[in-house]
């Protein structure tokens, strides 16, 4: 029995458009196991690196980080941030953890601590610790509320770094910033300024 060619060329064509779609879907099924994956992987890492880094914020009887606890002691209710990369030339985590508190409702002071963390998560250091004070000038606020996002802070141009020597003074001085060269105003609030702590 002789066959039409364009009969036996339907089905061959048909079954390479089949099978054409079956990559194409595969592969788009790959992509998202791959990016999946991906997520996960990093997900995972950086739940290890907050874990390293919150048990040795909690127990180290390293010098920063027991300046650290002492900021958080004397203002427990300081809003806390961190954040860090992975550098591959280092092989190694790098970041900082920062906690800023509201003074006499006008200065924003925070302290900041730099970490390092190792590939197998084991070893964590801390390199540095600074403070910085700095006044609000002014707080503007969205009309639809802080809520919203938007908030907008202005800060006066003479701020000031301080190192763990100035942290001394302060603690020994029963916290008078006058000690490390800071004019602290009283009764002079800046308004919404509680707003704008997520941003100081």
């Amino acid at each position: 029995m002789q066959h039409h060619p364009r009969m036996l060329a339907r089905p061959a064509f048909w079954l390479a458009a089949l099978f054409s779609v079956g990559i194409f879907v595969g592969c788009d099924d790959a992509r998202k196991v791959i990016v999946t994956t991906m997520s996960n992987t990093t997900a995972e890492r950086n739940a290890k690196v907050d874990h390293r880094l919150q048990s040795a914020l909690e127990t180290s009887t390293n010098a920063q980080v027991l300046v650290w606890q002492e900021f958080l002691t004397k203002w427990p209710l300081a809003r806390k941030g961190h954040g860090f990369a992975w550098y591959e030339d280092l092989n190694k985590f790098q970041g900082n953890v920062s906690a800023v508190t509201v003074i006499e409702a006008r200065y924003a002071f925070k302290v900041i601590l730099d970490f390092e963390i190792d590939s197998d998560f084991k070893e964590i250091k801390f390199p540095k610790l600074r403070f910085h004070f700095a006044e609000v000038k002014q707080v503007i606020v969205p009309p639809g509320g802080a809520a919203q996002g938007g908030v907008t802070v202005l800060f006066q141009p003479d701020q000031k770094w301080l190192g763990l020597k100035e942290w001394r003074q302060l603690v020994e001085s029963g916290w008078n910033f006058s000690v490390v060269g800071v004019n602290v105003i009283s009764n002079a609030p800046v308004q919404n300024i509680q707003s704008a702590l997520p941003n100081l």
